[in-house]
């Protein structure tokens, strides 16, 4: 079944399917009547050591990863989340503000790669972007298709080494 990711913030909806709270410590300022979870697994959390240590800079991010994925790889509560998995969708559910460098996006990655399937936040064939994440990938996508490359007065693209006249490349003449 598919895995998905969510921030624990986010208001539910029918196609989460199981709503597994993946933080080793309660969100802050949700109240647990209304946060709607059916199974908090602090256990696949990273380690208070590699959070802290983390403090989700992004200089930090391949290296969490790589520790993460480590002490994943000896942790028997994710057999056991992997096999709801199985079951059902399950969506993991994170209070991390960053919604692309977060130790969700790990986790999934791994019950996906566990179980042959891919985390909806990713589309493992072809390495294509799901255009669904759009502020995590924003920087691979391709200006053209965002709008927001640079166009001269022709609609073709902008040469950005250009002194920024107007060129007409039909005729070869400059404004």
């Amino acid at each position: 079944m598919p895995v998905k990711i969510k921030r624990v913030y986010d208001e539910p909806d029918k196609t989460d399917g199981l709503r597994v709270l993946v933080d080793r410590l309660w969100p802050r300022g949700l109240a647990k009547d209304k946060a709607r979870i059916d199974l908090w697994a602090k256990e696949v959390a990273p380690s208070g050591e590699l959070r802290k240590w983390f403090a989700h800079r992004k200089d930090r991010w391949e290296d969490f990863q790589r520790r993460y994925r480590a002490e994943l790889a000896e942790n028997a509560a994710l057999d056991e989340l992997c096999a709801r998995n199985e079951k059902h969708t399950v969506t993991l559910l994170y209070a991390a503000r960053d919604e692309c460098i977060n130790h969700a996006r790990v986790l999934a990655a791994v019950i996906a790669e566990g179980s042959g399937q891919h985390a909806e936040a990713y589309r493992w064939d072809e390495g294509a972007v799901e255009v669904s994440s759009p502020p995590c990938f924003l920087h691979e996508l391709d200006p053209a298709w965002l709008g927001t490359e640079s166009r001269d007065d022709s609609g073709e693209p902008a040469d950005p080494d250009a002194d920024g006249q107007p060129s007409h490349k039909k005729t070869g003449r400059s404004q």
